[in-house]
């Protein structure tokens, strides 16, 4: 029996050596997979830390973005309010304008009315009429 034990010994020493050899191959390709994902995994959370920054600024840009925005709606809104007053005042005056436009054209009337009464009655009282008919008249 100990040649069979050691046949069967032989037998399986000879057939696990290429297993062997395979694991060994296959373990050190694992090995390798893991430094070569080791590497690109730093690689990889690298580039995740710099694309995380490049948003955060971008974030930072967008936010100071948005308040400058509200802002200027803020002072759009006031513009628009400033507008509307001026609208309105503007509407005021012109009423007021065209109010104090009849009453002076009112004061012209009254005044060529006074002037030409005061001119009528000179002539009554034997005033000279600065008329040039006149004048030439007086003088041939």
């Amino acid at each position: 029996m100990d040649i069979k034990l050691f046949i069967l010994w032989a037998v399986i020493v000879l057939c696990s050596v290429p297993i062997l050899i395979q694991l060994a191959r296959m373990i050190g390709s694992i090995i390798d997979l893991i430094r070569t994902t080791s590497c690109s995994i730093k690689d990889f959370s690298t580039e995740v830390v710099n694309t995380v920054r490049v948003a955060n600024r971008i974030l930072s840009t967008v936010d100071g973005m948005v308040v400058i925005l509200r802002e200027l709606i803020a002072s759009l809104k006031e513009l628009g309010s400033g507008a509307r007053k001026l609208v309105e005042t503007l509407k005021d005056s012109s009423k007021y304008v065209t109010k104090l436009l009849g009453q002076l054209s009112g004061l012209i009337a009254v005044i060529k009315s006074t002037i030409g009464i005061f001119t009528k009655g000179e002539k009554k009282k034997g005033g000279t009429d600065d008329r040039p008919q006149d004048r030439e008249d007086e003088r041939g």
